[in-house]
């Protein structure tokens, strides 16, 4: 059995588990102890460091979806939707708006020769 919410969710379990696989840098500048200080003394805003958005546009964080990461009095003021909600938004809005291009010949024909040996294999055994 299958949902497509479950989908949803398993897709980005799945790019959580290989960003972790990834691992992360600890060369110096990755660590950015000093970029750190600096913010930390001044505005504390990591996000006006040119370093903090330049590793984020990197890929160093994933920036999953589905998780809730506002705060909790936002998120209880705003209806408490949780992960299962929203994925299941998600995949409706998949389901009503993605459109599969159409194979290539060459794809086409290659599907050809793969059911054509399948048949035949079925067939023989």
């Amino acid at each position: 059995m299958g949902s497509y919410a479950q989908m949803v969710v398993d897709n980005e379990i799945a790019a959580s588990v290989a960003r972790l696989r990834r691992s992360f840098s600890t060369e110096p500048d990755a660590l950015a102890i000093d970029i750190i200080a600096a913010a930390m003394n001044g505005t504390h805003n990591f996000m006006g460091q040119k370093h903090t958005v330049r590793y984020l546009r990197g890929g160093e964080v994933l920036i999953t979806e589905l998780a809730e990461r506002r705060p909790w009095e936002i998120w209880e003021r705003e209806g408490q939707e949780g992960m299962s909600e929203r994925a299941q938004a998600k995949a409706l809005h998949l389901l009503t708006t993605h459109e599969v291009p159409p194979l290539s010949l060459e794809q086409e024909r290659e599907l050809d020769i793969i059911l054509e040996a399948a048949k035949k294999e079925l067939e023989s055994g």
